[in-house]
């Protein structure tokens, strides 16, 4: 059975494929993206604790290890056809 959130979130998905209007679609998106970068903004601010820290360096050192890391030459490459 699905959740009270999946069921809301497919419901605003259903509304939004029926909109039609160029400008609420943008309004939409806008506060997409606000609301993303308050929550990110809010993530930063929280600091890591150590072990925190640790973990995510050791993950970073495995994914470097492995090859699961990209260049910033291949990441601007990416970037710009976004």
């Amino acid at each position: 059975m699905k959740s009270a959130v999946e069921r809301r979130k497919l419901h605003i998905i259903e509304e939004f494929l029926n909109i039609s209007n160029e400008t609420i679609i943008a309004k939409i998106e806008s506060l997409l993206r606000e609301e993303r970068l308050k929550f990110l903004e809010k993530q930063l601010k929280t600091p890591y604790s150590e072990k925190e820290f640790i973990e995510m360096i050791g993950s970073a050192e495995n994914d470097a290890k492995e090859g699961n890391v990209i260049s910033s030459k291949d990441l601007k490459e990416q970037i710009q056809s976004w």
